[in-house]
């Protein structure tokens, strides 16, 4: 693994993958409306683990399968489902029910960068094997939720720890180290397991809701959850060389590694006095506040626009496919070409989203805003994920990612409640869509000022610190 990136491998696809995405496209035909999503995602996910190479397909399903019922995809897809029953079974208000978002927010925040230190201490199947089991435990104990709001809180604190390590911080890592010219193109496709997630705990949520009321499917989500144990177990693996491979499903002798992965880059304190690492962390809170107000307010600004309930979550449907492709086709963009200019390209596409939104769009306009938000918001965690492992190394990949993971989160986090008010204030979504038009514009000049990547082969560790402090951490000559 080298500080810049490796030159991209030829692509090739497994025409075995292809051939039974293509059954389940044509089966998309014959399922009832509420599967149609589920069904895409899962044609989706065969077509992008199709040309990954022989022997890390099974890695990076196993990241898939994780993220797609990790804690971000529980938390993300599940809450807004279970609004309606718990409300009409406890008679909270729905002030004190979405109050569990904030503060699961506030724990992610806390928690994320100790998180990442742990996974690069002790390996992330040691945390993660683990953590499957206390999060469909937690989960599944909602089953015995009480009156008592504080209970619900309680149980959606702890969910952030005791799942942490099946979060995109502990499996991003993982990547990164099984993958060097490939990496982009590998991240796509791990991280799009959240929104092949969202379609599928969408879905089964709802049938389990329906079937045997919400206290049944707290306790089905938590099953399907822990059902994902044995296969994490066999295929979730630290290193390529526990598989007897190198880097990018390479021979081992053919592997671009020329150091071992636990010596090649930064430690977490000395990527924080960089400049280009605040930097960074200014870049994801702003770019995460322009896509979290953009994308988790888009169904009340569609609404508010006179569209009806059902299209409105047409397009959300839609920004869930986007999202699924962007996450994909970032990826590979980024193995070809400087990833700043990657994430600026696909930032453009929100950019115009928001405009179409502050202008009324409706109908099929509002299904292209979404799914241009929709684009940007599946790149997002790419991004992330590429430029640490790309600007910081891999030494404390899962720690460094955790801070920036923390920036994303805290301008995510605040935006829904802020796009509210504004629009509340104005008695207009008109001027909060304007607003983020701006804050993504911000984003892309922060992000396309970061500089060349440095060249960790090439500097030796005891100079590390020399170059980063004399330079002032904009970037590191090789």
């Amino acid at each position: 693994m080298t500080g810049s990136a490796a030159a991209p491998q030829a692509i090739q696809f497994d025409r075995r993958f292809l051939i039974v995405a293509a059954v389940v496209l044509a089966g998309a035909f014959f399922v009832p409306r509420a599967y149609l999503f589920a069904t895409l995602a899962i044609a989706i996910a065969l077509i992008v683990l199709s040309p990954l190479p022989r022997g890390t397909r099974g890695l990076v399903l196993s990241t898939m399968i994780g993220l797609a019922t990790g804690i971000a995809a529980l938390n993300l897809f599940t809450v807004p489902l279970f609004e309606k029953p718990l409300l009409e079974e406890f008679g909270w208000e729905r002030t004190e029910y979405w109050a569990v978002i904030p503060i699961g927010t506030l724990i992610v925040v806390l928690s994320s960068p100790i998180i990442g230190q742990f996974c690069d201490r002790y390996g992330v199947r040691r945390i993660t094997l683990p953590s499957i089991v206390l999060l469909a435990l937690s989960f599944g104990s909602l089953y015995f939720l009480t009156p008592n709001v504080w209970h619900l809180y309680i149980v959606f604190a702890l969910i952030p720890i005791l799942g942490a390590g099946t979060s995109s911080v502990a499996y991003s890592r993982v990547i990164t180290w099984w993958f060097d010219g490939r990496r982009g193109q590998a991240l796509g496709t791990a991280l799009a397991g959240i929104g092949i997630g969202g379609a599928v705990l969408s879905t089964a949520s709802q049938q389990l809701i329906g079937s045997f009321g919400w206290r049944g499917a707290y306790a089905g989500l938590g099953l399907l959850v822990l059902l994902t144990l044995p296969l994490m177990y066999a295929l979730l693996r630290d290193s390529p060389a526990e598989k007897g491979l190198g880097q990018d499903g390479l021979p081992m002798d053919r592997t671009s590694v020329a150091l071992k992965p636990e010596l090649i880059g930064m430690t977490g304190a000395e990527a924080r006095r960089t400049l280009r690492f605040w930097m960074m962390f200014a870049g994801f809170t702003i770019l995460g506040f322009g896509i979290g107000g953009a994308m988790l307010q888009l169904v009340p600004v569609l609404r508010s626009s006179g569209l009806s309930p059902a299209q409105a979550a047409e397009a959300q449907q839609a920004l869930g496919i986007a999202l699924i492709m962007g996450r994909a086709f970032a990826g590979f963009l980024m193995d070809r070409i400087f990833a700043p200019y990657v994430a600026v390209f696909f930032v453009l596409f929100p950019i115009a989203g928001v405009l179409l939104l502050a202008n009324g769009a409706s109908g099929s306009g509002g299904i292209v805003a979404a799914m241009m938000i929709g684009l940007a918001a599946g790149a997002e965690l790419d991004v992330i994920a590429y430029l640490v492992s790309r600007y910081f190394g891999s030494r404390a990949y899962a720690e460094n990612y955790g801070w920036q993971y923390v920036a994303w989160t805290i301008g995510s986090g605040s935006a829904p409640l802020t796009v509210a008010a504004v629009a509340q204030h104005y008695g207009s979504y008109t001027p909060a869509m304007l607003a983020l038009a701006v804050i993504f514009a911000v984003s892309c000049v922060v992000i396309a000022r970061l500089g060349p990547y440095p060249d960790f082969a090439r500097t030796p560790p005891a100079s590390r610190m020399t170059a980063a402090t004399s330079s002032g951490g904009s970037v590191i000559s090789p």
